[in-house]
């Protein structure tokens, strides 16, 4: 695999096409429960952590599905929804000191 220039890959992916203004499928509950998520791990919540890269996935997939009317690859979508949804809420603020 060759280098890129960090500049010419910045303006590959900031190039536009017809398929950016796709909307996508996703629910106001989906998105806030995805957010929080996201941000439960960057506040330090380690169970939460791994559950981050899935929202990445998840989101991925979905940006995938809007544009392409057949895929040569299952995306998983509602795998990773499940699992998503399957999570508890994470508690606002970072973690609780654990005892010694």
């Amino acid at each position: 695999m060759t280098r890129v220039d960090p500049d010419e890959f910045q303006a590959i992916l900031n190039e536009r096409d017809d398929f950016d203004n796709v909307t996508v499928g996703m629910t106001r509950y989906q998105a806030q429960k995805c957010a929080a998520i996201i941000m439960a791990g960057q506040a330090g919540h380690t169970s939460y952590t791994e559950a981050s890269i899935t929202v990445a996935h998840y989101l991925r997939a979905i940006a995938l599905d809007g544009v392409r009317e057949t895929s040569q690859v299952p995306s998983h979508r509602d795998t990773l929804w499940q699992f998503l949804d399957h999570l508890p809420w994470p508690r606002p603020g970072p973690p609780a000191e654990q005892p010694i």
